[in-house]
């Protein structure tokens, strides 16, 4: 599944509204370790991503400050997770591909387990 682009912040609420489970990355273009992890946060989108249930999206936070203010961005890159519509208290702070690679995987399970709930009723 691709990596959805943030361009606004009515589109990042929209993408919350709409999607159980959202991984959401924090970057900036002038981000060297932004783009040294950026690979990684698009492989686990291919990988765990569940259409109309698990999304990952991304945004520059000098092209959408305010979503930057309001999650409270103070490092990059930062990521964030949100679950019906709340920010969840999973993060992870800079380019650290083994605790991002473990929190989306938690959330992928969460949001299976939430699809397979869904499908049996």
């Amino acid at each position: 599944m691709p990596v959805v682009t943030i361009t606004s912040k009515d589109q990042f609420d929209e993408l919350i509204k709409k999607t159980p489970f959202v991984a959401v990355q924090a970057s900036a273009s002038w981000c060297g370790p932004c783009k040294a992890i950026s690979p990684l946060f698009v492989k686990h989108s291919d990988t765990l991503g569940i259409d109309s249930t698990y999304a990952f999206a991304k945004f520059d936070t000098d092209d959408v400050p305010d979503l930057a203010m309001e999650l409270g961005v103070r490092s990059l890159p930062t990521f964030y997770f949100f679950e019906n519509g709340d920010k969840t208290d999973s993060s992870v702070t800079g380019a650290n591909p083994p605790a991002l690679k473990k929190t989306v995987e938690e959330v992928s399970e969460k949001a299976k387990a939430k699809g397979a709930a869904v499908s049996d009723n």
